[in-house]
């Protein structure tokens, strides 16, 4: 707001009428190209040093998942939780020898570290560079997504625990 009034009574209908701009960004999740295959992936941690999770999915160009796993890890950081999520996605690419994906996180500090961007905090740095090894030899696309797009569908978690009871 500008011009803001200073008198009560000018201040109450300055707001009455101010209607605030809103910013609204769009967030899907997009199909991997043609012959690749997309890997979105996960860290939580209930506070840092507090328990954590990792989860990731793999899809096929046509969205059907090929494999997701989810599971709980010692406690550590958030980054850490990130960071060890990319890895066991990676560690399960490279053994079934997919050379061709799109990792995507919602981390933007594992994003820029990646793609080289950033030096990775120390915590991390062992991560890291098994990742960078993992790749090595590979056709890999790293981007960001918003949490919000990161996730799978209610349809796909349908799938996920009838296929695999869930």
């Amino acid at each position: 707001m500008q011009n803001v009034p200073h008198k009560w009574p000018d201040l109450i209908q300055n707001l009455e009428q101010y209607t605030p701009v809103l910013k609204v960004t769009k967030v899907f999740w997009e199909f991997p190209f043609e012959g690749w295959i997309k890997v979105n992936t996960d860290g939580a941690s209930r506070g840092n040093h507090g328990r954590r999770s990792i989860s990731f999915v793999l899809r096929d160009e046509d969205g059907d998942v090929i494999y997701a796993l989810g599971r709980e890890v010692p406690p550590a950081t958030n980054n850490e939780a990130e960071a060890l999520a990319i890895l066991e996605a990676l560690r399960y690419c490279v053994d079934h020898r997919f050379t061709q994906f799109w990792l995507q996180t919602d981390s933007m500090i594992m994003k820029n570290v990646l793609n080289g961007n950033w030096m990775p905090p120390w915590n991390i740095t062992k991560y890291v560079e098994e990742i960078k090894n993992l790749i090595k030899g590979c056709n890999v696309t790293i981007t960001h997504i918003l949490r919000e797009g990161n996730i799978l569908s209610r349809s796909s978690c349908e799938l996920c625990s009838r296929q695999w009871g869930y």
